[in-house]
């Protein structure tokens, strides 16, 4: 294969679709794209060939060196390399989220401390396995109308950045974004491009500095100053094709920095252990630059006349998919307690008084009887723990602890091309009940409501379904005194359309295969009396003592 055409005969027409997409086409053009985007598309790196033998090598890795307290994945990586033939970079990326808990192996680890330098950290951080630059804001038109917006750039690395480098990839060629982009126009309608899929052996992805640019394609978060990352323009177009007729949808949006940048968990570890978890800042209260704003819809071209974003750069190794510990005497711990899968509720709230709050809830088992619910009835009222973060008006923050209350839940009908309807229910109505004292009363207790009826669900590419969407912000006696968005994740079994999308058949031998592993009764004794051991007791303790936000 030494041209871009022969190269998207034997990939397919996903390929196509997202090359396309990334360059702002509704139709792929070869003519339209750089020659040297076209021979970087036909060349080896991005043949499919080279992306199975890529896979097959990261499987054999897993196969001949399995970890100690850690589930056999023997028969779940064998099947895997049945599949691992011909691979698109989609394919590829599906595959390694149907790895298991060994997968965060070879992918540099989180420190047990951190000193965070900005810009340098607002890059993308390839080294690590997985990371996500996020901004989500509430716009208002010149009408009054008002618009939520949300544009993420989901990194994944396929592989671990010394076998990337034996493979003859760099960093960037090594790594798969997907792109998200969603509208919501209230009282309207929720617009949400299907994932644009961009592996790095295309060209497509880039990044450099002074001034900081990050784009995938035409898809473009770009500094406007040498020096720092704000002010910031995002810029992004697509098409939603979930009713009968496509609609346009695009933003470009510059943003200016109001406040510092708020560390999330402990000093920006969320959390930090045995070397997995995640690196996690945010900046608030993002003011939109109405010159030099707007967004369009179907369209229609809208002037801005005010609204705030909000900026997330999390990334780490052992999240999606969940990693083990680096250490034996931590993942021996691991296996006594039979934790749920990764899952959460994330919500952030910009008050109309400049102060600002961001919320997380981590599902435990307590949440078991609202997740994964597919049935005609939504679940009843759930309420779990949350923390986060409170930012005063002078930008200095402090921890916070809540309890969230889910009153009204919406189900999921969204059908997106290769991502099948899920049917499950996701909050749709969020009441707020602030614990700590030092919060100021009047931001204590409030409600979320989404600014649209319908839902506001996506897809991540590897086939997990979302909800991510705007929501107003009103006091318990319905006055409103703010803006947000409401995240919910892991409402809804992916794993069935994971496999799909891996090119692997749907069965229910393969769910229950790739399924989060039972852990054994005698892999739990064995971890037990490994921990008896008076030197693995003093060495656990030593190991949790270094742990950070957990």
């Amino acid at each position: 294969m030494t041209t871009g055409n022969a190269g998207l005969k034997v990939q397919g027409r996903e390929i196509a679709e997202n090359t396309a997409r990334a360059m702002w086409m509704r139709e792929y053009i070869p003519e339209a794209l750089p020659p040297e985007i076209l021979q970087r598309i036909g060349g080896r790196k991005n043949s499919s060939s080279a992306f199975g033998e890529r896979m097959r090598m990261r499987l054999a890795d897993l196969l001949a060196a399995p970890e100690s307290f850690t589930p056999d994945y023997t028969k779940r990586y064998t099947e895997l390399s049945r599949y691992a033939g011909d691979l698109t970079p989609h394919q590829a990326y599906a595959m390694t989220n149907l790895f298991g808990l060994d997968s965060a192996r070879g992918y540099k680890e989180l420190p047990s401390d951190k000193k965070f330098s900005f810009p340098d950290d607002d890059r993308p951080q390839f080294e690590y396995q997985v990371g996500w630059h996020f901004f989500v804001g509430n716009v208002f038109d010149t009408q009054g109308r008002e618009y939520g917006i949300q544009l993420m750039f989901w990194r994944y690395a396929l592989l671990p950045p010394k076998m990337a480098e034996e493979a003859g990839l760099t960093d960037l060629e090594n790594q798969i974004v997907e792109v998200h982009l969603a509208v919501s126009s209230a009282g309207r309608r929720h617009y949400r491009i299907r994932p644009v899929i961009v592996a790095g052996t295309t060209g497509l992805i880039d990044f450099s500095t002074e001034p900081y640019r990050y784009s995938v394609g035409k898809h473009c978060i770009s500094s406007q100053s040498k020096d720092s990352l704000f002010p910031l323009r995002l810029q992004a177009w697509g098409v939603d094709n979930h009713e009968e007729v496509p609609a346009e949808i695009s933003i470009d949006i510059t943003v200016s920095q109001t406040k510092g940048y708020v560390l999330n968990g402990d000093e920006g570890m969320l959390p930090s252990c045995g070397g997995v978890g995640t690196l996690y800042y945010s900046v608030p209260n993002l003011r939109v630059d109405t010159n030099l704003s707007r967004i369009s819809i179907e369209g229609e071209e809208i002037s801005l006349a005010g609204g705030k974003f909000w900026y997330d750069n999390q990334w780490g190794t052992g999240f999606m998919p969940s990693g083990s510990p680096r250490s034996e005497v931590l993942r021996a711990a691991g296996m006594l307690e039979d934790k749920p899968g990764v899952g959460w509720d994330w919500m952030e709230v910009q008050f109309d008084n400049d102060t600002e709050l961001a919320l997380s809830s981590i599902h435990t088992k307590e949440q078991k009887e609202f997740v994964m619910q597919t049935g005609p009835l939504p679940p009843g009222i759930m309420t779990a723990p949350a923390v986060g973060s409170f930012i005063q008006q002078n930008g200095s923050y402090f921890p916070i602890k809540a309890m969230m209350k889910v009153t009204d839940w919406v189900q999921s009908f969204v059908t997106d091309g290769p991502y099948l309807t899920t049917r499950a229910w996701y909050p749709n109505r969020v009441e707020i009940t602030v614990e700590t004292a030092e919060v100021p009363e009047g931001c204590r207790r409030f409600v979320m409501i989404p600014i649209v009826l319908t839902g506001q669900h996506g897809f991540f590419a590897a086939g997990a379904e979302y909800s991510e969407g705007a929501v107003r912000i009103e006091s318990p006696d319905g006055k409103r005194i703010g803006s947000g968005f409401l995240e919910n994740v892991s409402y809804a079994d992916a794993c069935r359309q994971n496999l799909r999308l891996a090119g692997i058949p749907d069965t229910p031998e393969n769910a229950e295969l790739f399924a989060k592993p039972v852990i054994p009764g005698e892999l739990k004794a064995a971890a037990a009396a490994f921990l008896m051991k008076p030197e693995n007791a003093a060495k656990l303790a030593a190991e949790l003592a270094n742990c950070r936000g957990l």
